[in-house]
C-alpha cells in the first residue's frame, strides 16, 4: 500500500462537463482550494459506437470530445501538461481503468477473438447486472473479457500491464479500477506486482459497487489501497 493512502481527497472532474484537455487546467486552482490531493477523471479513451465513456474501443486513442483541437500541441501531450500541472499544485493524478470489458466494436474484438467470453454458438458475451429486483441488465454496446480463463492469457495480462505503464510514464499516479471484483484476482496481483516494481506509489483503488463481503476482502489482499462504491 502507498504510505499516502490515507490523505486522499479526491475531486471527480467528469469529463463531458469539464471540456477538453486544455480547458481541465482551468480548474486546477478552484479544486485546489477546496483541499483536495487528488483528481480522478473518468475514461478518456476512444470509445464504441454507444457513445458511451465506460465502452473503451481503444486505449491509446483519446476521445475526441477531450481533444483541444485548436492547440497544436499533440493529444498526449495535452494530457501530460494537465498532469504536470496538477503536480505543481501537489495533487494526484488518478485515471480510470477499464479491463473488464471493452467496446462490442473495439478492434481488439477482431484482433484478438480468443481474449473475449463467448456463449455455445461463439458469440461474444455481453456483460451484465442483476437489480435489485431480480430485472437484469445486459449492456449490448460492451463486449466481456476473458481474464479468467483466455487461451491467450499471457499475451492478453501482457496488454493491460503495457497499457498501464504506457499511463504511468506520461504522469499518472493512480487507477480507478471499475468494476474491480469482476477481474480476476490473480490479474491484479500480475498488475500490481509489476507495476509497483517501478512506480512504488502507484494508487489502485477498487470500485465494488454490488459485489459481496467476501470479494472486497479478495480485493484487499490483491494489493487495493481502497475499496468503495
Amino acid at each position: 500500500m502507498s504510505e499516502n493512502f490515507e490523505k486522499l481527497r479526491i475531486y471527480n472532474l467528469f469529463p463531458k462537463l469539464a471540456g477538453n484537455m486544455t480547458e481541465w487546467t482551468q480548474h486546477i486552482p478552484r479544486i485546489a482550494e477546496m483541499g483536495f490531493n487528488a483528481i480522478y477523471v473518468n475514461p478518456f479513451h476512444y470509445c464504441g459506437f454507444s457513445g458511451s465513456l465506460y465502452s473503451p474501443s481503444d486505449y491509446y486513442r483519446f476521445n475526441d470530445q477531450f481533444i483541444d483541437n485548436n492547440s497544436h500541441i499533440p493529444p498526449a501531450d495535452q494530457l501530460k501538461n494537465f498532469i504536470s500541472k496538477l503536480h505543481q499544485h501537489g495533487m494526484k493524478f488518478i485515471m480510470d481503468l477499464v479491463i473488464n470489458h471493452t467496446a462490442i466494436d473495439s478492434p481488439l474484438v477482431k484482433e484478438h477473438p480468443e481474449w473475449y467470453l463467448r456463449d455455445d454458438t461463439g458469440k461474444v458475451l455481453n456483460p451484465f447486472a442483476v437489480e435489485h429486483d431480480g430485472n437484469k441488465v445486459v449492456w449490448g454496446d460492451l463486449a466481456e473479457i476473458d481474464n479468467e480463463g483466455s487461451k491467450d492469457i499471457d499475451n492478453l495480462y501482457k496488454y493491460w500491464l503495457d497499457m498501464i505503464m504506457h499511463y504511468m510514464a506520461m504522469g499518472v499516479d493512480g487507477f480507478r479500477c471499475d468494476a474491480a471484483y469482476k477481474v480476476p484476482v490473480k490479474l491484479w496481483k500480475y498488475l500490481n506486482r509489476n507495476i509497483r516494481a517501478k512506480y512504488p506509489g502507484a494508487l489502485f483503488l477498487a470500485e465494488t459497487l454490488g459485489c459481496e463481503i467476501h470479494q472486497v476482502i479478495a480485493l484487499a489482499e490483491a494489493g487495493f489501497d481502497y475499496t468503495f462504491n
